[in-house]
């Protein structure tokens, strides 16, 4: 097993988002609403890693040092345990160039999006009779709503 860490891998995992952020985008505009959606989820569990690795260093109690094996449930227990998932949605989005607000606050949402993104499993998806050919444009805009109040919380506590 392996250790990430910001000094390490912080630019990387800034470009991975980067990367899951412009797929989403291409996916979207393909009508690939269902696997936008699988690529933001990826883009958030990515932002989320990415947070905990680049935001932790000598000023604020030493780098972190996480494991390669870090699954989503894990770093999203670690961002509750340090409250960086509820920032306040009474103001414009940090995530956004609009003056739109967030429309929820992260941590209500966060498994939410991680039990979604476990349908990328076949067999999770047959378990819960899920058809990802009926995801469509509005069930991705809602999810964007949801990927961009996480991002919000976390650029609003950096």
């Amino acid at each position: 097993m392996g250790i990430l860490t910001g000094t390490h891998h912080g630019d990387a995992a800034t470009k991975l988002l980067g990367f899951y952020q412009d797929r989403a985008h291409e996916l979207e505009q393909a009508g690939q609403y269902f696997m936008a959606a699988i690529a933001l989820s990826f883009a958030l569990e990515t932002a989320v890693l990415a947070y905990l690795l680049v935001e932790f260093g000598e000023e604020n109690g030493g780098e972190l040092e996480i494991p390669d094996r870090v699954n989503m449930a894990e770093l999203l227990e670690a961002c509750n345990e340090i409250d960086v998932l509820s920032a306040p949605i009474n103001e414009p989005s940090h995530a956004r160039e609009d003056d739109q607000r967030p429309k929820h606050i992260a941590r209500d949402l966060v498994d939410k999006i991680r039990r979604f993104r476990n349908l990328i499993h076949p067999a999770v998806a047959l378990r819960q009779n899920y058809d990802p050919s009926a995801f469509d444009r509005e069930e991705l805009a809602e999810f964007r709503t949801m990927y961009e109040s996480v991002i919000h919380s976390l650029l609003f506590y950096i």
